[in-house]
Formats: C-alpha cells, sequence, structure tokens
C-alpha cells in the first residue's frame, strides 16, 4: 500500500510538471542580452538604441551592439537615442533573448495598397 502511495506522488508531480506549473520559474530570471543591430538606414549606427518595453530602460548602440537587462517575456524595440528625443521612430520590436539579432530598415515597404496606387496613377484615364 505505501509503495502505490508513493508512485501515486510521484505520478502526480510528473504530470504537474508536464503541465508547466513548475516553467514559469525561469521566465522570471533576468540576464544580460546582447542585442546586435543591423541597420540599412541613413543615419548612423550610433542614432540608435534598444528599448526593454517591460521597465522601460533605454541603451544606446556603440559599435553596432548594446548589452540591456531583459527577462525571457521581456520586448526590446529599436528606438532612436536619447539625444534625439523630439523625434518619433517606429523600430523594430523583438522577443529578448541572451543573443539577440534586429534587422532595421528605414525605407518604406512596399505594400500591395502602394501597388495598386501605382497601377491607378500609371493607367488612369483622368
Amino acid at each position: 500500500m505505501f509503495k502505490m502511495a508513493i508512485i501515486s506522488v510521484a505520478a502526480a508531480v510528473v504530470g504537474i510538471h508536464s503541465a508547466g506549473f513548475f516553467v514559469g520559474s525561469e521566465k522570471k530570471q533576468s540576464f544580460i542580452s546582447r542585442v546586435t543591430l543591423e541597420e540599412h538606414c541613413d543615419l548612423e549606427g550610433n542614432a540608435f538604441a534598444v528599448e526593454n518595453l517591460s521597465t522601460g530602460e533605454v541603451r544606446p548602440f556603440k559599435y553596432g551592439e548594446a548589452f540591456i537587462r531583459a527577462k525571457s517575456a521581456d520586448w526590446l524595440k529599436v528606438v532612436l537615442n536619447t539625444d534625439f528625443n523630439h523625434v518619433y521612430f517606429d523600430g523594430e520590436k523583438i522577443r529578448a533573448g541572451k543573443q539577440v539579432k534586429i534587422v532595421q530598415n528605414c525605407s518604406p515597404e512596399t505594400t500591395l495598397d502602394s501597388i495598386f496606387d501605382s497601377f491607378n496613377d500609371t493607367f488612369s484615364t483622368n
């Protein structure tokens, strides 16, 4: 009877663990994220910074890299350096990791709307 109780408890612990109840502990640990920026913009690389959207912490890029404290559940976003606080820039957003790479393109994307607008301008009878 005692062996059956121990086996039942062990099975319950394995079931609870596989259901994810003990998994959340690693998301709470913070780490220093090494963020590499590959930018295709007319601005210099040191004009950019990375912001942790959960904490609001901002770290500038130096030589294409920045180091910022984060957790696995945090999101990181490319922003302009704090020296340019009167300019709005909507940069790329990525989930935090110990080592991440962000590719930032500043040229406008070709969208389906812009393609149809171009067709209308080219082939319109007006």
